[in-house]
């Protein structure tokens, strides 16, 4: 029995029956904590009735969620439609598969075991990452197609292009990390952080790092990037005609994303779940500290949806194009000088926090993009061009007009 447990391939299966249920009731239960961030944040309750503190929320939740009248639209392709939040869910799920979440049991790099806390060590984890994250964007687009609601379509071609002018910088970002760490194995790269003479990433690659995170939430179509999804606009984007297990199946999609994207920041950044030899205290501290990282990136998707409004799409692009582009184009010279040169690692993370320091000097005086910045000079308030003043004044009563005469909207 005992040999046959320790087979690789079983092992193998094991683990990633344990790790999807494990995400699947992180899921269920982040929902509860944003809702809950949120309030605090925005100085509301949140849902703190089902169950002792609301931790039966969920629950409800999903009971409700399966009950729900399931409706087809009678316009919609209902095979692609059915199948297309499970590509996403499926994507979602497998992108997490080579994410090592601890240390080996035996609290040596050196000694392997079938069971330690990672699926699988491939020498090309990172590139898979890569390539499966970015399939994310199939399940959003045939969903939309498939509803056969314009506003669906649109807000799935919103997806699309959002996902190729972000993943370019995201994927040049963290083809900089490669340059440091020689290898595209996840547990190498942690590896190397925790070699002598190197310390985390994110001290080598700040403006990296900050690039990483922004294309981050534009990829998961998170606040402020959440446009496939913007209802002022396209009522709820691809997301109009799903309801129920189905439109609970892209949200649970959205939140492994998110849950995906920062423990890749942690695993590249802030060095996995080492933390300066705590991770060897006792078995199982190095989860704990892995799982402290990825909550710290999470709470940030909470609070930048509790703080920053929606942005205007003509924006997203252009900040995606012309400013996030160019600076992970500079970020990844900077880096492969420093390497090519055999030049310290902190020469790369001062050349980085130099950029960061003029970009945000830039931005403090010019705003991010025009006519985002509103100043009063000589008595007047200079707004956007695309806002026209109205002033209205009411027409002079003469001694012959006994009724009141309606205003008039005068032109400024």
């Amino acid at each position: 029995m005992l040999d046959f447990l320790n087979n690789e391939i079983v092992a193998a299966v094991i683990k990633s029956a344990i790790v999807i249920a494990i995400l699947l009731t992180v899921f269920a239960y982040m929902t509860l904590i944003e809702r809950r961030v949120l309030a605090k944040i925005q100085g509301r309750l949140g849902p703190n009735r089902v169950g002792p503190f609301g931790l039966l929320q969920p629950l409800a939740d999903g009971i409700k969620m399966a009950f729900k009248e399931q409706l087809v639209p009678g316009q919609a392709r209902k095979f692609i439609y059915g199948i297309a939040p499970i590509l996403s869910t499926i994507v979602a799920l497998s992108a997490f598969a080579v994410v090592p979440i601890g240390l080996n049991w035996s609290g040596k790099t050196s000694v392997h075991n079938v069971w330690d806390p990672l699926i699988a060590d491939v020498n090309i984890g990172l590139l898979w990452i890569l390539a499966i994250s970015s399939l994310a964007v199939y399940g959003i687009v045939l969903g939309g197609w498939a509803s056969g609601n314009r506003y669906s379509m649109l807000g799935a071609l919103r997806s699309a292009a959002q996902m190729v002018s972000y993943e370019t910088s995201l994927s040049l970002a963290l083809g900089s990390v490669l340059m440091w760490s020689q290898t595209l194995s996840m547990v190498g790269i942690i590896d190397m952080q925790r070699a002598p003479g190197m310390s985390w990433f994110i001290l080598a690659q700040p403006l990296g790092f900050v690039i990483y995170l922004i294309a981050g939430i534009a990829e998961t179509n998170r606040a402020p990037f959440d446009l496939p999804e913007a209802e002022q606009e396209l009522t709820a984007g691809y997301l109009t005609e799903y309801a129920g297990l189905r439109w609970s199946l892209y949200q649970m999609a959205e939140y492994i994303n998110m849950i995906t994207v920062s423990s890749v920041a942690t695993t590249l950044y802030l060095g996995g779940w080492s933390l300066f030899g705590l991770e060897t205290l006792f078995p199982g501290a190095s989860i704990i500290i892995y799982v402290a990282k990825v909550a710290i990136f999470l709470f940030i998707f909470m609070w930048l949806r509790a703080t920053l409004p929606r942005i205007r799409y003509d924006r997203l692009m252009r900040f995606g194009w012309q400013l996030l582009l160019p600076l992970a184009v500079l970020n990844a010279v900077i880096t492969a000088f420093v390497v090519a040169l055999g030049w310290h690692w902190a020469i790369s993370g001062v050349a980085g926090l130099v950029v960061l320091a003029i970009m945000f000097f830039v931005a403090r005086r010019q705003g991010f993009s025009e006519g985002t910045r509103f100043e009063e000079k000589q008595g007047k308030v200079l707004l956007p061009t695309s806002v026209r003043l109205v002033k209205y004044e009411p027409k002079a009563v003469t001694e012959n007009t006994s009724s009141e005469q309606e205003p008039t909207a005068v032109q400024a």
